[in-house]
């Protein structure tokens, strides 16, 4: 990868749950910009737009086959990357995007539940040439016999994580609506805050769903440690060793 890439950062449907939301992100990535950083902004699909769309599809047919499924959820993720391309552009900051089809992360296994298992990092590589931000689908993929297919639900966590190992990326940060894994439920128990480090198993324990569990799999086999904050929080590290903050 060029220099200077340094962060892959995924945004889910909690964050980028209204306009402003993306307005908030775009300010975010705006700042990790001018520190220098190089970003793949992977991003959820609006709010509840992914249920909306399965109800839709439900409604229109008994048994909707899992491609032409996958292929209406992705329209939620590629309407994200347009909405947030349109927010960063507001806030000067030039991106290039990919659609699920272009970025082309192949799949294999079930196709609402598959595996990422390839991806053309010299695509990513040529973005950069032109931009400072490159805006990814999360979730979405392509079967390796060219269906369309999904990750499997909070898929976009295992696509940051993916995408992360894949490039190489110094940091890969999953920003949710919580500020990281707490030891116990914060909406239940006050006084809790977020511990500062976990290993991959425990999160698992206790993570109470905060990071898809295929991706916690994923970066337990690869030794892949990661961050999960909320937008500009501190958060916990996810593996070891944990690195300066």
């Amino acid at each position: 990868m060029p220099a200077g890439v340094t962060a892959v950062v995924k945004f889910g449907s909690s964050v980028l749950a209204g306009q402003e939301g993306y307005r908030r992100v775009a300010a975010h990535v705006r700042d990790e910009v001018a520190r220098g950083r190089r970003v793949i902004a992977v991003v959820s699909a609006m709010g509840n737009t992914t249920e909306a769309l399965l109800s839709a599809a439900r409604a229109v047919a008994n048994e909707p086959r899992d491609a032409l499924v996958a292929a209406l959820l992705a329209t939620g993720e590629e309407a994200s990357v347009a909405l947030l391309r349109i927010a960063l552009a507001d806030v000067g900051v030039p991106s290039a995007g990919f659609t699920a089809s272009q970025l082309c992360v192949r799949t294999r296994g079930a196709l609402r539940d598959a595996d990422p298992v390839a991806v053309d990092t010299r695509r990513i590589c040529a973005a950069f040439a032109c931009a400072d931000v490159i805006v990814v689908p999360g979730f979405v993929g392509v079967d390796v016999t060219g269906e369309p297919s999904l990750l499997g639900r909070g898929g976009s966590d295992l696509t940051a994580l993916f995408l992360g190992h894949a490039v190489g990326a110094a940091e890969v940060r999953l920003v949710k609506d919580v500020d990281g894994v707490f030891p116990g439920d914060p909406r239940c128990e006050r006084g809790l805050v977020p511990l500062r480090t976990v290993s991959w198993d425990r999160v698992r324990d206790i993570g109470g769903g905060v990071v898809q569990d295929k991706a916690l799999r994923f970066a337990a086999r690869h030794r892949l440690g990661f961050r999960v904050a909320a937008m500009g929080g501190r958060g916990t590290w996810v593996g070891d060793p944990m690195p300066p903050y």
